[in-house]
């Protein structure tokens, strides 16, 4: 796929998050892993990382249906969304506010992209070692937890820091993800 059909690919997600009242086409990322492999289900109690502008809080919510929670934390500001308690903190941060025990965490962090392979990779890196400490205090034995990376180092890191915690670890390359972008995405499942 060329760069400019990737790039009206993203432009098509974009136009239908909108239509359809989405806060990003990040939403349909969520939505597409959530249709493959039901990693969300009545009654959970869901840890949102870097949730603005919250397009996978919505689609968590609407899976929710009330039921369970859902914390969304960011360092940005993001407007109210049912049944969705949002902290506007750093990660850094997350050991002061009151955390259930969640059965997901849910993380569409990335750093601000320079360009340069490797400095993405370790800004990456850098974030995903705070999520796997957070993951480590707050999921759940047995529990899920689904991230963004990039192909290259931060996902060799990612994979090895899961086989150790995790029983079930997959690649994942959602649709709404432009063919041409480094991201992807790792699925933990039945945390050790």
């Amino acid at each position: 796929m060329s760069r400019s059909s990737s790039y009206f690919k993203g432009e098509k997600f974009n136009a239908l998050a909108k239509k359809e009242g989405y806060r990003s086409r990040a939403a349909y990322k969520l939505i597409q892993i959530q249709k493959d492999y039901k990693i969300i289900k009545s009654g959970d109690n869901i840890l949102d990382l870097g949730s603005s502008p919250g397009g996978w809080s919505q689609v968590a919510s609407s899976i929710l249906k009330g039921t369970g929670s859902i914390i969304a934390i960011d360092i940005l500001p993001m407007k109210k969304i049912t049944n969705v308690d949002f902290h506007q903190i750093d990660l850094n941060d997350v050991s002061k506010i009151d955390i259930l025990e969640s059965s997901i965490v849910l993380s569409d962090i990335a750093p601000n992209i320079s360009g340069v392979n490797v400095i993405d990779n370790e800004n990456m890196i850098s974030l995903l070692e705070i999520e796997i400490s957070i993951v480590d205090k707050f999921l759940q034995i047995g529990g899920k937890y689904l991230c963004k990376c990039f192909e290259g180092e931060s996902l060799n890191f990612l994979n090895s820091k899961l086989k150790d915690r995790f029983e079930i670890v997959k690649r994942i390359k959602p649709d709404a993800s432009r063919s041409t972008s480094k991201e992807c995405y790792v699925l933990g499942i039945e945390k050790k």
